[in-house]
């Protein structure tokens, strides 16, 4: 787990559980097979920038896409996905390994309302093997995140 996500969680005070997997978790197929999970219990962090070069951060369940206009809609203003090297300079992590919590810096965040339906997900925790299993609401509340339809 990334030092700057768990000092971030700590200084929180929120409920967290760290899983490291006996391999990578590149991807959220990786983690929910790794963890013997349904993949949508898994969440991906993904990092667009916005028309005026903002990040702005879409998390959603596994299975699920990002709908790009629905998500301008929330927003307010076109988006993008992030190349990796824009992901890796904005957060301060890499694709594959993104939490959705603990970023250099506070980034607007958009929670897919079916990730809300969980009392428990499972998400980057900013090292390519490790998990943070944790409350979305915890997250919602720690992002000060909306919450939309931002799915296909």
């Amino acid at each position: 787990m990334s030092e700057a996500v768990k000092n971030y969680l700590d200084k929180a005070g929120v409920d967290y559980r760290i899983h490291i997997a006996d391999g990578p978790t590149m991807t959220a197929q990786d983690a929910a097979t790794r963890l013997k999970v349904p993949l949508e219990r898994i969440i991906k962090s993904i990092v667009f920038t916005t028309q005026e070069g903002s990040p702005l951060i879409a998390v959603l369940t596994g299975e699920k896409r990002v709908d790009r206009a629905k998500l301008s809609t929330i927003a307010g203003t076109k988006v993008w996905i992030a190349t990796a090297e824009d992901t890796k300079t904005l957060t301060g992590f890499e694709v594959g390994s993104m939490p959705p919590l603990g970023h250099k810096k506070r980034i607007t965040t958009v929670i897919d309302s079916k990730v809300m339906s969980f009392s428990k997900v499972y998400g980057g925790a900013g090292k390519p093997d490790a998990l943070i299993e944790m409350d979305p609401c915890d997250i919602a509340k720690l992002a000060n995140a909306k919450i939309a339809d931002i799915c296909e």
